[in-house]
């Protein structure tokens, strides 16, 4: 167990929410920010829906396209936190595990799902749902790398505020998503690019096809009711290799 580790322990028991304050993860979110807005999609002055909102750190991305927001998130004291933080933001609590909640919130035009679909362990039930309320879909998750189209449940931490409320998650290949996706939105893509960081693989080929719960390779997914076809930056097919996000501006 590396010191660094246990420092964070440490620090989150001081602060719980520093779970999601630690500079590992200030640096995924940029970089996954940073990423969404380079594949020019047509979110400015959107209805968005938000799950798995944590303490609300992705939201200003859509404040800032003139979106009308609703930040959602599965423990009442994340949306504590959200509603401390930013008192003027629309904010609820969410169980995504509960289908008929979801379908109770009214219509969006697009669902922000972002490093959450890997804690549920009914990610497919939860999709059915989310597509019910959306035109769009916008969707980082965890994969299980091969070719094969197969949904894998595994355990998770219980007790972490990040993690599954149930212990359970998933980490689906990228095939199942890209699939899933298709049957509910109509039309489903992956970006050719992917997000600077070292959790989102560029060569899936080199990757082992087994499921790990502590292994994290990542893939972006948009799933929409209308064709995207005219956008070079998505493929609807699974690229085995991908770019770095920026790699083709600095060559």
């Amino acid at each position: 167990m590396s010191i660094k580790y246990v420092r964070e322990r440490i620090a989150v028991k001081l602060n719980p929410f520093r779970i999601f304050l630690t500079p590992d993860a200030l640096a995924i979110n940029s970089a996954r920010q940073q990423h969404l807005a380079s594949l020019e999609l047509p979110l400015d002055g959107k209805h968005v829906l938000e799950v798995g909102a944590g303490i609300g750190l992705h939201t200003a991305f859509f404040e800032q396209r003139g979106c009308r927001v609703l930040a959602t998130d599965g423990r009442a004291d994340n949306v504590g936190e959200m509603r401390r933080r930013h008192p003027d933001r629309d904010v609820a609590v969410l169980d995504l595990e509960q289908p008929e909640d979801i379908r109770r919130l009214g219509h969006f035009d697009v669902v922000y799902c972002y490093g959450t679909l890997y804690h549920l362990g009914t990610p497919d039930a939860t999709l059915r749902a989310l597509s019910d309320v959306c035109d769009m879909i916008l969707l980082e998750t965890c994969c299980t790398p091969g070719d094969e189209s197969v949904l894998h449940i595994v355990g998770e931490q219980e007790g972490v505020r990040n993690q599954a409320k149930s212990s359970l998650g998933c980490r689906p290949t990228r095939g199942w998503v890209l699939d899933t996706l298709k049957e509910l939105w109509g039309h489903a893509y992956v970006s050719l690019s992917q997000p600077d960081h070292f959790e989102f693989p560029l060569d899936w080929r080199q990757l082992a096809p087994e499921p790990h719960a502590t292994l994290n390779t990542r893939a972006v997914f948009v799933g929409s009711r209308t064709l995207l076809d005219d956008n070079a930056l998505l493929t609807a097919t699974l690229p085995l290799c991908q770019a770095r996000l920026g790699a083709a501006d600095s060559a």
